[in-house]
């Protein structure tokens, strides 16, 4: 039996339910320790983590198709870095700041993420009207990303090094000067000022 990334294809994109409790002081929107900018988390344990919190998905390490295991092994690392969960929210969020600030030509992460296997069946199964909603949505933090992502040192790697898997988050986000944004934490914010 051939191992895929999702229990359905829906999945990469899940709404909340995976988190690991209610913490009292954290922003709306977060499922796991590694999406806090002070997290001491090694990339490799936020990792493991994302998958815990992010329902329906399997850690590309485990999936046949070789193709799909790369990419999304690439694109799980960005949400682990940049603090982001699967929501549609916080998709466009990763999306738009992989497009900012991470070393990838936009054509391989668009294209690449087609080309997979993974990719196809996401796609098919889309939920276009709440996806079309939800981008709206994120336009509004686009000069938000924008900035973070000029205001990083460097890129993030696309493929990061094995040596950055076990360095911490805080370390490595100090490092390339990534300052989180938590989405819905940010839009609400927006509204209340």
């Amino acid at each position: 039996m051939q191992s895929t990334m999702l229990d359905s294809p829906s999945a990469r994109h899940s709404e909340p339910g995976g988190h690991l409790g209610e913490e009292p002081n954290w922003p709306v929107g977060l499922r796991g320790r590694y999406q806090l900018a002070e997290s001491e988390m090694t990339l490799r344990e936020g990792l493991a983590e994302y998958y815990e919190v992010n329902p329906g998905l399997s850690n590309p390490a485990n999936v046949s198709d070789a193709k799909s295991a790369a990419y999304f092994h690439c694109h799980d690392c960005t949400h682990v870095i940049f603090g982001t969960h699967t929501g549609l929210l916080d998709e466009v969020i990763n999306d738009l700041w992989t497009l900012f600030g991470v070393s990838v030509p936009y054509r391989d992460f668009i294209f690449g993420f087609f080309a997979t296997d993974e990719g196809k069946k996401i796609t098919k199964a889309f939920e276009w009207w709440e996806t079309l909603k939800q981008a709206a949505r994120g336009m509004r933090l686009l000069g938000d990303v924008r900035r973070r992502g000029r205001a990083m040192t460097r890129k993030w790697p696309w493929n990061p090094p094995e040596g950055a898997l076990d360095r911490s988050l805080v370390d490595l986000r100090q490092e390339y000067g990534i300052r989180i944004l938590h989405p819905e934490a940010t839009l609400a914010e927006k509204v209340g000022t």
